[in-house]
């Protein structure tokens, strides 16, 4: 038995706040008992929040456009057009398991409001509403991974089309890995110098792993760096694309290094044995 006196329920019931906002907004309904709500707060979001909720509507994915397609597709593999592609792959298969797991809380949801929709209990009222609000939260997140997903096969595309890349495989991947890792370790270089003025140890391993005598590289960089130096100072400034140039040149270069370190270590230049691979069939 509650331990509050009868007049004393009569007399905050007289003086209760209630939460009652449109379903949909907030979707909240309740009647305080031992606190005024803000009328003021109350007025202003069902004013006011309508506007909210509709431009959240705009940010179900996690990030931008931008910044997926930008950002999250060459953060870990710079602009190497098969190690983006395999980010494209890597970034929609997350959110394919995330809507296989998604689906199974929507399921749960849509079983929950069907229970409750025309319940009188206010308990079983407030589970209903509970359940509308998450599951308009949940459907804006699977609108986003379904948006996301759709950008990325854009991004896929594109880079296939600027690349000249018609079908790949993993063969294909794998034929693209020494370019990779040598033009990688340049712009590793290249990130120390600027940053540090040294070349990490890291980066240091990382080059003679494939081949290129850290000096040399060393040396390359630091030209690189004080020709564009000059360049700014004289009121020249040269775009990214520039940097990109230097280290496709730098790849082009010192690409046949890794061959060398491969026949030094295995006895052959290509260690990758198309027997264990995945390739796409020919007719």
């Amino acid at each position: 038995m509650s331990n509050m006196s009868e007049d004393k329920i009569v007399k905050n019931e007289e003086l209760s706040s209630i939460i009652d906002l449109k379903e949909g907004l907030f979707n909240c309904s309740i009647k305080a008992i031992s606190h005024n709500f803000n009328q003021n707060a109350i007025k202003k979001i069902s004013e006011e929040l309508p506007e909210l909720v509709e431009k959240t509507k705009s940010f179900g994915g996690s990030n931008s456009q931008h910044t997926l397609s930008m950002m999250s597709l060459t953060m870990l593999g710079g602009q190497s057009p098969y190690r983006m592609l395999r980010q494209i792959l890597a970034e929609t298969e997350q959110r394919q398991q995330a809507l296989a797991g998604i689906q199974v809380d929507h399921a749960k949801l849509l079983r929950t409001i069907e229970k409750y929709k025309d319940a009188d209990d206010s308990v079983d009222r407030a589970r209903y509403r509970k359940a509308v609000m998450e599951i308009q939260m949940l459907e804006r997140k699977i609108d986003g991974s379904l948006k996301d997903i759709a950008l990325l096969i854009d991004c896929y595309n594109n880079v296939k089309e600027k690349n000249g890349i018609e079908d790949w495989d993993q063969e294909s991947f794998e034929n693209e890995e020494k370019r990779h890792h040598v033009r990688r370790g340049f712009e590793l270089c290249y990130r120390n110098l600027l940053v540090e003025g040294r070349i990490s140890s890291a980066t240091i391993e990382y080059m003679q792993q494939f081949g290129v005598h850290p000096q040399v590289a060393m040396q390359e960089v630091s030209g690189y760096l004080s020709y564009t130096e000059d360049r700014i100072s004289k009121g020249d400034l040269p775009h990214e694309n520039d940097l990109e140039d230097f280290l496709n040149e730098m790849c082009e270069k010192y690409m046949g290094a890794a061959d060398i370190t491969s026949e030094r270590i295995f006895g052959k230049k290509d260690i990758a044995n198309k027997d264990f691979m995945y390739r796409v069939a020919t007719n």
